[in-house]
């Protein structure tokens, strides 16, 4: 019994965790991807394209978008160039075969950018920028994050699928 007791004290935190994380699915790219617990929602695009949440001074986007400038390739290196020449140091970038991330801070700031190819040349990402301040309380939520960007069932261009898209 008290074997128990004990797997389910250390059960009961991880199931809170899961708890709370918000599934959004985007209709009109075929992406999916779980919002955490604490932020709501800001902003919804005009175009359908993503959202942006907040929770405090954390800020997560989360968009689609066609590629236009290229391969998927093109795409990582275009957004890379981008972080760099707004001043950002990135420490941290990895890039496979239909996934990138990227990841660095600015001033005080800390940002996580992952992005994953989707079918019919697009490409699905999310950006999660936060305060130096709030790194222990967001830093265990990227693994989440990652694992849940997502393309749509059927799509076969990243790692994993996605529910069909509402």
């Amino acid at each position: 019994m008290q074997r128990f007791l004990f797997l389910l004290f250390f059960a009961l935190p991880a199931a809170a965790f899961a708890q709370g994380w918000e599934p959004y699915a985007n209709a009109r790219f075929g992406f999916a991807v779980d919002v955490p617990p604490g932020f709501t929602l800001v902003q919804e695009a005009d175009n359908g394209d993503g959202r942006t949440y907040a929770n405090g001074e954390a800020k997560l986007s989360v968009w689609a978008n066609h590629l236009v400038i290229g391969s998927f390739a093109d795409e990582v290196a275009s957004r890379r160039m981008a972080y760099l020449r707004e001043g950002w140091d990135l420490s941290y970038e990895r890039q496979a075969a239909g996934w990138a991330s990227l990841s660095g801070t600015l001033v005080d700031s800390i940002l996580y950018h992952r992005i994953i190819a989707l079918c019919d040349e697009a490409a699905a990402s999310f950006v999660l920028e936060y305060p130096q301040s709030m790194k222990a309380e967001m830093s265990p939520l990227i693994g989440k994050l990652v694992k849940s960007l997502r393309p749509a069932e059927g799509c076969t261009s990243a790692q994993g699928t996605a529910p069909p898209a509402q």
